[in-house]
């Protein structure tokens, strides 16, 4: 029964409410699917507390019997929270379905869902303007503006997303003037949202007026700079990029070219160019980018967009592959150079994020953290692991194994971050009391970066800045840090050192021995010289250290002696025919 008279206005929080929900629902990893499933079973506990269920039980089977909410039904709040639900699954369906990229039928799928998204926002809307306060009520309308917007946004219909996404960020400014607290800087959030969008439109709008051009450009890099932030919905992205990289497919004339090996590839997929292009452009906004947090964000996009690009470029040499005798030989060599290109920067790139991690892994050993998600010595060995089989992947790109150059500067890389393993590996024995062997292994890595060294300065190209910052570290590090380790030792043993003295482990080694005395001892088979032990047993351009001299010299060695019988045919044997049996 409805009750008659007037009624008390209800008073909801419209986007703090779809805030905290999509927060904590999915949303923020960007899990649709996940939300869409909880709007859901939101609506399902509504339903059954207001008893306003769509099945009726008969005499028979429950039929289904579709109820409508109106201003007349709706005489409980938690009425509107039901069509907000309603709204909100099926615009992340919508986002579900864009998500994963499908194309045909898929396609009209989301659009579906997105007017019905739309159509349930604009019942929000009318039932907030009867039933509701006015905040609420402005509040349902911004909503409501935002939804037929973004399909407006999505049909490419400009002109009327424009006009209904600049309505509802009016409304959210002026809600957010009028706020306070939590509450105006969710307003404020989704003013930042909104704002490339808005941009968006208007360069589409000026386009097809005609007044593109420099001032459109602008538009798009402002958009750019705005979706570095992490403040542009994914649709505006994944517009923006394409729109961005057919741009610059049009300034460099149909094409791009990219450097490998000092060979240009030319990239004449459009899909492949947006790739790497959308890579490239992540790269660039590293300089700008704040705190370890914002660095990480930026290269986990850089490298899925390489993964992708890998992706279209296998499907491109399995098509071309596909063709038998009519296949295009040109383009499949510069597919092979576009992957290798794509496969090498992604491992270069790679090696820039995990070193990154393990510079934030220094700074909070050296700060002394304590408790059970303490950094430990042994985290950055396994980061120093990751970075070991990066490089071996790299030296094994063809062109990069094949060049003479190029095979000794990684190799002196994997010198170098083996010696980054073994002095964290002496850490680790450090920080369990273990002094002798944590300060052999600072030893064994301090040889070990002489070596890396010396494969750097046989390079005919210098190491790069990445390289020369580490390995200036290393030799810092592994001089500094045994003489710590001894000091520790010695007040752990109250004066009695617990280490060889300084002669006796100088003697060890000649540390001293310059870059002649290390390739004649490289040479060496490690066979001929067991007495002693050596860093510099690693062979040409850091391969496997030299064991035996293979094939092995020529010794003279003694046959086996040959005997010949020449006595024989002198012997006389004696006459035994006396003891055969004579014939009957």
């Amino acid at each position: 029964e409805i009750p008659a008279g007037p009624r008390e206005k209800f008073c909801i929080s419209v986007i703090r409410i779809i805030s905290d929900a999509q927060g904590q629902h999915g949303l923020k990893y960007g899990d649709y699917q996940r939300y869409r499933q909880y709007c859901g079973r939101k609506m399902r506990r509504l339903r059954k507390a207001l008893k306003f269920v769509h099945w009726e039980k008969g005499l028979g089977k429950s039929k289904f019997v579709q109820k409508e909410i109106t201003s007349e039904i709706a005489t409980d709040s938690r009425y509107l929270l039901l069509v907000l639900n309603k709204a909100e699954r099926a615009w992340a369906y919508a986002m579900d379905l864009r998500s994963a990229e499908k194309q045909g039928r898929e396609v009209h799928h989301m659009m579906r869902k997105l007017r019905k998204a739309a159509v349930y926002g604009k019942l929000l809307e009318d039932l907030c303007a009867q039933t509701a306060d006015d905040r609420t009520a402005l509040e349902a309308e911004a909503y409501s503006s935002w939804l037929t917007g973004s399909e407006h946004l999505e049909r490419e219909q400009w002109e009327p997303a424009l006009e209904r996404l600049t309505r509802c960020r009016t409304v959210y400014d002026e809600l957010a003037k009028v706020s306070d607290g939590e509450d105006r800087k969710v307003f404020e959030r989704r003013i930042e949202e909104i704002d490339p969008s808005i941009r968006y439109c208007q360069y589409n709008v000026a386009k097809k007026m005609g007044d593109g051009g420099k001032e459109s450009s602008n538009i798009l890099l402002q958009m750019q700079q705005s979706s570095a932030s992490g403040a542009t919905s994914d649709v505006i992205k994944a517009k923006l990029d394409r729109v961005l990289a057919e741009q610059q497919l049009q300034a460099e004339g149909g094409g791009m070219e990219v450097t490998w090996l000092g060979l240009s590839v030319p990239v004449l997929s459009a899909n492949t160019h947006q790739l790497i292009a959308t890579a490239q452009r992540h790269h660039e906004e590293l300089a700008g980018a704040e705190g370890t947090e914002g660095k990480l964000e930026l290269f986990d996009k850089m490298l899925m967009s390489l993964e992708d690009a890998k992706s279209t470029i296998r499907d491109a040499i399995s098509e071309n592959l596909k063709k038998g005798g009519a296949m295009d030989e040109a383009k499949a060599t510069s597919l092979q150079l576009l992957r290798n290109f794509v496969q090498g920067t992604s491992l270069l790139w790679t090696r820039e994020r995990d070193l990154l991690l393990i510079e934030t892994l220094q700074e909070r050993l050296k700060a002394g953290e304590t408790g059970r998600k303490a950094a430990k010595p042994e985290d950055v060995v396994k980061l120093f692991e990751v970075l070991l089989q990066c490089t071996d992947e790299y030296g094994s790109i063809s062109g990069v194994s094949d060049d003479e150059n190029r095979a000794k500067v990684v190799a002196a890389r994997t010198l170098m971050f083996k010696a980054w393993r073994i002095f964290y590996i002496g850490e680790a024995y450090v920080s369990m009391g273990k002094m002798p062997e944590g300060a052999a292994l600072c030893e064994r890595a301090r040889q070990l970066e002489k070596v890396s060294r010396l494969r750097f300065s046989e390079a005919k190209s210098p190491p790069d800045a990445t390289d020369s910052k580490w390995l200036d570290a290393l030799h810092r590090a592994a001089t500094l840090r045994p003489i710590q380790i001894r000091a520790l030792a010695a007040e752990a043993a109250s004066g009695a050192s617990m280490l060889p003295s300084s002669s006796s482990s100088h003697a060890a080694a000649p540390r001293g021995a310059d870059a002649d005395a290390l390739r004649s001892l490289a040479a060496t088979p490690l066979s001929q010289r067991l007495h002693s032990y050596e860093a510099a047993v690693l062979g040409d351009a850091g391969k496997a250290p030299k064991l035996v001299d293979f094939p092995p010299p020529i010794d003279a060695v003694a046959c086996k002696p040959v005997l010949f019988d020449l006595a024989l045919n002198y012997l006389e044997f004696p006459d035994v025919e006396a003891r055969t049996k004579k014939k009957a």
